[in-house]
C-alpha cells in the first residue's frame, strides 16, 4: 500500500480504527508517556523496538525529530493475528499486517525523518540496524528474560552518552510487566548504566553513569 498520499493514509487510518478500535485508557495512557522523549533529544538516530500500530512512533517523530528512525516489531512473521491482547488487539481481530501499516501510515505524515521498518525481533535483528544508537526505546517482550538480553545487546548498541528508555515499569510484583521492572534492576547492577528516571505513564530511562 502506498501512503504518500496523506487523503489516503487518513482514510486508511480511519477505516482501520473502525474495525478495531484503539482503546480509550491507551490513547489516555499514550499522553502520559510522552515526556520520556525529552531524554532522546533532537536530531539524532533512534530506534524503537516493539512498534505495534505506531502511535508512539508518530510522538517520536514529533518530539525527538530523529534525523533515521528503525523501527522493530515482527508483526507478520507472528502470523496473521498477534495471539494475545484482549481489548488491546480488539480481542484478536486487529491483523498484523493492519497494525504494521498504520505504523507505516502515522509515521509517514514526518517526511523530514528517515524511517525504516524492520519486521523481525531484537537483537536478532541488530545487524539491520546501525552500529550505534544515539538512543533506543524498548516496548517488545513485557517479560523478565527477554527483557534483559535485550538491554544487555543496547549496552553496546548505544552511544556512550546515549539513552535507554522503555515502557511498563511497573513494580507491582503482581502485574503482567513486572518482569520488566525487574530486568531493569538487574541490568543497572550489572552494568554502568543508572535509571535517571522512571514511574510516571510506566515510563522509565537509562544513562551511563560515566559517559
Amino acid at each position: 500500500m502506498d501512503f504518500s498520499d496523506k487523503s489516503e493514509r487518513l482514510q486508511f487510518l480511519k477505516e482501520s480504527e473502525a474495525r478495531c478500535p484503539i482503546p480509550n485508557w491507551d490513547k489516555e495512557r499514550l499522553a502520559r508517556r510522552r515526556w520520556v522523549l525529552k531524554h532522546a533529544g533532537t536530531g539524532g538516530v533512534g530506534a524503537e523496538i516493539g512498534v505495534f500500530r505506531g502511535q508512539f512512533s508518530a510522538l517520536i517523530c514529533e518530539i525527538a525529530k530523529p534525523r533515521a528512525l528503525y523501527l522493530v516489531d515482527p508483526w507478520t512473521t507472528l502470523g496473521e493475528t498477534f495471539g494475545w491482547g484482549k481489548e488491546y488487539t480488539s480481542f484478536d481481530k486487529l491483523t498484523t499486517l493492519s497494525a504494521r501499516q498504520e505504523a507505516q501510515a502515522r509515521v509517514a505524515d514526518f517526511p523530514e525523518v528517515t524511517c525504516h521498518m524492520i519486521e523481525a525481533t531484537y537483537p536478532a535483528c541488530q545487524d539491520r540496524l546501525p552500529d550505534q544508537l544515539d538512543w533506543a526505546y524498548l516496548d517488545a517482550s513485557h517479560k523478565y528474560e527477554p527483557t534483559l538480553n535485550e538491554l544487555r545487546h543496547l549496552d553496546s548498541h548505544v552511544t556512550p552518552d546515549g539513552v535507554i528508555m522503555g515502557d511498563d515499569w511497573d513494580p507491582n510484583p503482581e502485574s503482567a510487566h513486572y518482569g520488566v521492572f525487574l530486568a531493569v534492576q538487574q541490568f543497572v547492577r550489572e552494568s554502568a548504566w543508572e535509571i535517571v528516571a522512571a514511574g510516571h505513564g510506566r515510563q522509565w530511562v537509562l544513562r551511563r553513569r560515566n559517559p
